[in-house]
């Protein structure tokens, strides 16, 4: 699931604007790399287990298992003992179900909407409350990724309205009170550091330029992003320059050296090691796979 940090990607079409996705990953692999995006995912284990990472919350997620993860949470996923993982997830935008004015949008899902309402993040095996829903989705799920009926789209929806019915049905939307609303601060001016590297990337950055704009002491800045990004700002920055270098390099008539210099390296020996050890070939082979 080759992502960016703030999603670009349309989820659906704006009339069904509903993504399902399967993903497998081999013993070792990164499995998710951190992102978020508008819309609500439900993110399901199918084998093997993973380590996935929600804000600051950490679950440890082995088949048949699911993670309901509200829209604009930062979140990404990795190894656990370098175990494979496969799993399946259906991402859709909430105010496709909790956009109409009636009285049970507002009483049901606009209250989650807007974070007055919780659901459980971790839909764990053997929880008898979470069977219905579970199963459910299942079939959401199975809808999504295999039926080509005309009436696919109503399906998917009716379903879904039956999956929250399922949630609240067993009194698992628990209320939050004001004082358990989390601290957002960190998170959003990390989300303004992450979109201001996708828009300058391709020249030079420091720490120092990226605490600013999150307005915080290099140091502080630094620990807060390694524990929400799993990473170093600056780890960050190169694997994403070299995602954007193999993007180039896909594409015909780039070069190996444009790729790189519009990726922000400035150094073709550091680029071309940093590559290797990122992908386990050189650029050259890298391109010549297509």
């Amino acid at each position: 699931m080759d992502r960016k940090l703030l999603e670009n990607r349309r989820h659906g079409s704006p009339d069904f604007p509903v993504g399902f996705y399967r993903i497998a990953k081999e013993a070792g692999e990164p499995i998710l790399d951190s992102h978020w995006h508008a819309e609500t995912e439900l993110l399901t284990v199918e084998s093997g287990k993973g380590a996935f990472q929600i804000g600051l919350a950490v679950y440890e997620v082995h088949a048949g298992e699911t993670l309901y993860i509200p829209g604009e949470e930062l979140h990404g996923g990795y190894s656990l003992d370098g175990s494979p993982c496969a799993f399946s997830a259906v991402v859709f935008d909430m105010d496709w179900l909790a956009g109409s004015q009636d009285a049970i949008a507002s009483r049901y899902l606009k209250p989650l909407q807007r974070g007055e309402r919780t659901l459980p993040v971790h839909w764990k095996r053997g929880e008898p409350q979470l069977e219905a829903a579970r199963k459910r989705l299942s079939e959401i799920t199975a809808i999504g990724l295999h039926e080509h009926s005309p009436v696919k789209e109503l399906r998917v929806k009716g379903s879904l309205y039956l999956l929250f019915a399922e949630l609240f049905a067993s009194g698992l939307a628990a209320r939050r009170e004001p004082w358990e609303t989390p601290e957002s601060a960190t998170p959003e001016r990390l989300k303004q550091v992450l979109s201001y590297i996708e828009r300058h990337f391709s020249r030079k950055l420091s720490v120092k330029e990226l605490a600013g704009i999150a307005g915080m002491s290099e140091g502080h800045f630094s620990r807060m992003f390694k524990t929400y990004l799993r990473r170093t700002p600056i780890e960050y920055l190169n694997r994403y320059r070299l995602r954007h270098a193999a993007e180039k390099l896909r594409q015909p008539g780039v070069t190996v050296a444009e790729a790189a210099l519009e990726s922000g390296f400035e150094n073709f020996s550091y680029f071309s090691k940093s590559f290797a050890s990122e992908y386990g070939c050189t650029p050259s082979e890298y391109k010549k796979k297509g």
